[in-house]
């Protein structure tokens, strides 16, 4: 097995796993506490990993028309990523996934993870080398610890889940690209994509401590097959929000139950 590449930007860190299929392994601050996760730390648990968040590949729900090629197996994004660069906030990974028939489909893909202070953009490019449309959906699967269930908001309404009983699903189809869950310690994570990244699935897990969501490309009928030769480029951004300390200053007559917006403030 390789080394796992480590980020750091200020007192954040995430360390990327390019053996696991590229994974972000890890995610949150180092402080004199010890370090605090944002993510749901990834696990090998019986050979599988569990947690953490990483690219996906998925064929789509019913099959396109006109397309019978076999879209490429799930898996091959499991395999080992060559990293083509790392500076301290940043790196860049490459994959060229093989099959039982060369020639008959392919890609390529390369991701980016970028670092800043509460702040992680995260990049996919997949190329079409093969023959004919590729009909797969690609994405993000992210995992988050099960205290970021408090309050859940998947659009642009202000309506929120409070607190979803485990194995409680949501899905967003066409999704608007925004969303965001609320943690313990006011803690909060804002999640933007931009198009064509258009579906997501949230999950409680009905018995493990996670949360986790699925942001992908459209599923069929409104799935556009990737062309051959053309490239499809997702990006997705993570605010990492921490609660605003000190506190705001408050209103005298607010805090004593009079006065009014011209009362002296409370500092």
């Amino acid at each position: 097995m390789g080394r796992d590449v480590e980020l750091k930007a200020g007192r954040w860190r995430a360390v990327v796993s390019p053996d696991r299929g590229g994974r972000l392994r890890w995610l949150g601050e180092a402080g004199p506490q010890g370090r605090e996760p944002w993510l749901r730390p990834l696990l090998i648990e019986r050979g599988l990993a569990l947690g953490g968040a990483g690219v996906v590949l998925h064929g789509p729900s019913s099959p396109v028309a006109g397309l019978e090629q076999q879209v490429p197996d799930p898996a091959c994004l499991n395999a080992r990523w060559q990293v083509t660069q790392w500076v301290p906030d940043r790196v860049t990974l490459m994959l060229h996934p093989g099959g039982e028939s060369p020639g008959s489909w392919g890609f390529q893909a390369s991701q980016t993870l970028r670092l800043e202070e509460q702040r992680l953009e995260w990049s996919l490019s997949v190329r079409n080398l093969s023959r004919l449309a590729l009909p797969a959906r690609f994405g993000w699967q992210l995992h988050f610890p099960d205290d970021f269930a408090g309050a859940v908001w998947l659009d642009e309404g202000f309506d929120a889940l409070r607190l979803p009983g485990r194995g409680h699903v949501e899905q967003r189809d066409p999704w608007c690209g925004l969303a965001s869950l609320s943690g313990a310690g006011g803690r909060m994570v804002l999640m933007r994509a931009q198009a064509p990244l258009d579906t997501l699935a949230y999950e409680r897990h009905a018995t493990r401590s996670w949360v986790q969501l699925r942001l992908m490309t459209a599923d069929s009928p409104r799935l556009v097959p990737l062309p051959r030769g053309e490239e499809l480029q997702l990006h997705l951004s993570l605010d990492l929000m921490t609660p605003r300390l000190p506190p705001l200053p408050r209103l005298r007559g607010a805090a004593e139950g009079g006065g009014g917006p011209g009362g002296p403030l409370i500092l």
